[in-house]
């Protein structure tokens, strides 16, 4: 990997992409989410040894990408500030050379803002629709 590279500027919140429970029940968390909660690893995330995040506006790419087949996926916020104040979080370039954030540590409740289910529509073969309906309720953030 590169050194690490700063942030972009503007961005405030980063986000991560769980596997709806429905798809896999490995990926089950309570909710409302305990601080203590310590998120399970995807294989890939295992596999690299770090924790991989985007931004919102990296989402499309990413959720077409890996979960291009998944009809659900659950998203969870985390204000990158606050996480990078108490974490490693290294921004870092993927295969396409684009710098994504990267965690080197657990991901727990305490550092989740909150959560969203994002689901496909009916016969809606991408992301974006749902991402632009989390965007248009307010949630989904840069």
């Amino acid at each position: 990997m590169s050194e690490k590279q700063p942030a972009p500027s503007t961005v405030n919140y980063i986000y991560k992409i769980v596997t709806a429970s429905s798809v896999n029940p490995r990926y089950t968390f309570p909710r409302p989410i305990p601080a203590s909660h310590v998120f399970a690893l995807s294989e890939l995330d295992a596999k690299d040894g770090f924790i991989h995040l985007s931004t919102a506006a990296q989402l499309p790419g990413t959720l077409n990408r890996f979960f291009k087949d998944d009809p659900q996926v659950v998203l969870l916020k985390c204000d990158y500030k606050r996480l990078s104040g108490w974490k490693v979080v290294k921004w870092e370039p993927a295969s396409n050379g684009e710098n994504f954030p990267h965690l080197y540590a657990q991901l727990e409740g305490e550092n989740v803002e909150s959560f969203k289910d994002l689901v496909k529509g009916q016969g809606e073969m991408s992301w974006d629709a749902a991402l632009q309906r989390a965007r248009q309720e307010g949630w989904l953030q840069d």
